[in-house]
């Protein structure tokens, strides 16, 4: 039997548009890794005086799919499983980061389900125990962030920073203490602030898909650094 051209050669064309287009990807994805290689996991450690302890030198924070696990994605037969963490004192107090994202699939005969568990935070310990607080972002691109303690709102005494983030602790005096230190997180914009104090540690969360997202957060790593370490020495550590 005869085919129209069309019919023979239409096939050929979109398979061969779809390897251009994943080979054209995969080169840009190279660029880009390339272009942003210090925030790759080792060269973002010695920006911000920390030491690799855990996991993949070469993981990139902010191209996240030049990592081969990653690209290939989650399998029945092997998991996704990146775990990052950066350790030291590089203002006095000990400040981490720690990465971990882990996804698994599971087909069955007529579904497919995943599971995901995901947890990126740079955290700071104070050398005293201070009151639990939390701070976010009142405006954030993808939502309201999602506070993580029910603590009533608290006023700062800093108008500025009022308008800017939501300040929520039991106590009064270290909302103004709050009012003092957030500045230096200002810079961070659209990128959002979601800090977390749990007596010990101050938190600064980020995640996969909601604010502040991990790429859009550690782009401002230091200032995140600085930051943290600056409202440790305050707390008392």
């Amino acid at each position: 039997m005869d085919y129209p051209f069309y019919v023979l050669i239409f096939p050929a064309l979109a398979v061969g548009y779809m390897l251009f287009m994943r080979s054209r990807h995969k080169q840009q994805t190279v660029q880009f890794d390339q272009q942003y290689s210090s925030y790759r996991a080792a060269e973002l450690a010695t920006r911000l005086g920390l030491q690799l302890v855990k996991g993949d030198p070469t993981f990139n924070f902010l191209v996240t799919h030049a990592n081969a696990a990653v690209a290939r994605g989650a399998t029945d037969a092997q998991a996704v499983h990146i775990d990052i963490e950066l350790r030291g004192e590089p203002f006095g107090a000990p400040l981490s980061l720690v990465y971990l994202h882990r996804q698994e699939r599971d087909t069955g005969f007529t579904t497919t389900t995943y599971k995901t568990w995901f947890d990126c935070r740079m955290s700071v310990t104070a050398k005293q125990a201070f009151p639990p607080f939390e701070v976010t972002s009142r405006q954030a691109p993808t939502g309201a962030i999602v506070k993580q303690q029910a603590l009533p709102e608290m006023p700062t005494g800093n108008p500025a920073i009022d308008a800017e983030f939501s300040v929520t602790t039991q106590e009064p005096a270290l909302a103004q203490l709050l009012g003092q230190v957030l500045p230096d997180f200002v810079a961070l914009g659209s990128a959002g602030v979601h800090l977390v104090g749990d007596g010990k540690r101050v938190s600064f969360i980020m995640n996969q898909t909601t604010t502040p997202i991990v790429a859009s957060a550690l782009y401002h790593a230091e200032v995140i650094s600085h930051g943290l370490s600056n409202l440790a020495r305050r707390l008392g550590g």
